[in-house]
């Protein structure tokens, strides 16, 4: 492989401030390859200098898109998505001649399928969560991932979970490789400044979606609550269920024991979640089929030295040893995550060994190295 390969990447996300994840990717390619960004949707802050965002996944659906649709079976949506992409991108990539398209989400993937279809460079698609959960209800959507997937360069996974997910899609198993996220534990790590809460404390950190559970994790706190009447919970991140939260909090009367916090950035966040003594998310299987692909808060709170209460649940049990470096319910079971906030509160050895080897798990599983090392491989 030359010394410095030119990767094309390309997202249909803005990169906003709940895909941290996203914006590392990008930054571990930049740091060995000649990178070329575009995004599909403008941010709504500054945005990332060396990215150039256009507009081509910004198609809103009216109401004679609907009509369309259930009249030919057409998506005019996903049509002038296409269209706008193939006119925005294709002189562009040929001014850049990448090596390599990377492609993040499979959603990505489709608006530009038949500029995949059509392109002699091989292409990457890295995929996440709902994008291999939620997405593949469509049908047409299913089957255009496949296509591609088993026409592409490899699909890269960040847990085994969600590599089965493409498998059973239809994907070739030799097609999908798993490489986890890169987390830098020099980056992530406890600043001995900052003091722990006095009382039991739990936190969340994370959009408020359906998929990461808040309302559930709200209703285990009012159970324990009982048994640890001094214990506080706080929630950082928005979105669609903080009205539910909010009403939720005055129903139970906990606004003096549940903080919330809007989106912020990732450092000033991290310094809040661990002055906590426990992070708690319970996530689910949303009714939509939407899944976290890997959970990267609680891989972010291990790093922390704290321990995690979580689910079984994607690729979650796959970096949160269940009894090791955290707890894990099942999906819904209220009670039983009620009972390991009660255990880790009377229990402070426990919380520093199950922090000490959650730590030790994620700066093995996520090494920044080893996901360079990985992708070098692969494009090799």
């Amino acid at each position: 492989m030359n010394k410095s390969p030119r990767i094309a990447w390309i997202s249909n996300s803005a990169v906003g401030v709940s895909e941290t994840f996203i914006a590392d990717n990008l930054t571990k390619l930049q740091s060995w390859a000649d990178v070329a960004a575009w995004c599909g949707r403008k941010p709504e802050g500054p945005g990332r200098p060396e990215v150039d965002y256009l507009d081509f996944d910004d198609v809103p659906q009216k109401w004679h898109h609907i009509l369309r649709n259930k009249l030919t079976g057409r998506n005019l949506v996903l049509e002038a998505k296409q269209t706008k992409a193939n006119s925005q991108l294709q002189s562009k990539l040929k001014d850049f001649n990448p090596d390599y398209l990377w492609v993040e989400f499979g959603t990505t993937a489709e608006v530009i399928a038949p500029m995949l279809l059509a392109s002699e460079t091989p292409y990457v698609i890295n995929v996440h969560g709902y994008d291999v959960s939620k997405e593949f209800n469509r049908a047409p959507y299913r089957s255009t991932f496949v296509q591609l997937a088993n026409s592409s360069h490899a699909v890269v996974c960040a847990s085994h979970h969600t590599q089965h997910l493409c498998i059973a899609a239809g994907v070739h198993p030799e097609r999908c490789q798993v490489i986890r996220y890169a987390l830098d534990g020099n980056a992530i790590q406890r600043d001995p400044a900052i003091a722990q809460t006095k009382a039991p404390s739990f936190v969340h950190f994370g959009r408020l979606t359906p998929k990461k559970g808040p309302v559930v994790t709200l209703e285990a706190f009012r159970i324990a609550r009982k048994s640890l009447p001094e214990a506080n919970l706080t929630f950082i991140g928005s979105g669609p269920l903080q009205a539910e939260l909010e009403q939720r909090i005055r129903q139970h009367g906990l606004e003096e024991s549940v903080t919330l916090h809007p989106a912020m950035g990732r450092k000033d966040a991290l310094d809040i979640v661990q002055s906590h003594w426990v992070f708690c998310q319970h996530s689910v299987t949303a009714s939509d089929g939407d899944q976290e692909g890997f959970g990267l808060s609680p891989a972010e709170a291990a790093l922390l030295g704290m321990p995690v209460i979580s689910t079984v649940h994607n690729g979650i049990p796959e970096h949160v040893e269940d009894g090791q470096a955290g707890m894990l319910t099942r999906e819904w079971d209220i009670q039983s995550m009620a009972e390991a906030m009660v255990r880790l509160a009377h229990n402070p050895e426990l919380r520093t060994s199950m922090g000490a080897k959650g730590r030790d798990n994620i700066l093995s599983m996520c090494a920044p190295e080893r996901r360079t090392a990985a992708i070098r491989e692969l494009l090799r």
